[in-house]
């Protein structure tokens, strides 16, 4: 093989690597990072848990509310990139790139392809509360307590 010869079938194979770096690069602001867990959640006493309130529960990057009905959990991972919301007056911040959030978990601006994801809460056998991240339920609906 020539020198030229070589030397064009590399920068060949050097752009097109670099192609696929960035296509790679450029898609994957679509799909979120998978922060989360898929195992069911245990809570204890919905008690525990302030009326008309977002609790916080690190360990497991999602937000309880409670109101006078009932109670239901939504994902503290931004559908951007996977960073960890924050509450804010108005529904939830992503402090790494801006994206904002309603209170129902829909997107208001920033760069967020889709709405946060509303677990499903229900009653286990013991009759603790038992939410399931691996089910998905509208925003509306709750486990009602009352």
């Amino acid at each position: 093989m020539k020198r030229r010869s070589f030397i064009g079938k590399a920068a060949i194979g050097l752009v097109t690597f670099t192609g696929v770096i960035a296509a790679i690069t450029y898609l994957r602001q679509f799909f979120p990072r998978l922060a989360g867990e898929k195992r069911r959640i245990i809570l204890s006493d919905p008690r525990k848990f302030p009326v008309d309130t977002f609790t916080f529960l690190e360990e497991h990057n999602l937000y309880v509310y409670r109101d006078h009905e009932g109670i239901k959990a939504v994902s503290a991972i931004c559908t951007h990139l996977g960073c960890i919301l924050e509450k804010s007056t108005d529904g939830f911040e992503c402090p790494c790139h801006g994206s904002c959030y309603s209170s129902n978990g829909e997107v208001l601006s920033g760069p967020a392809p889709r709405d946060l994801a509303w677990y499903s809460v229900s009653s286990g056998a013991d009759g603790k509360i038992v939410i399931n991240p691996g089910k998905s339920v509208p925003p509306d609906e709750k486990f009602l307590t009352s």
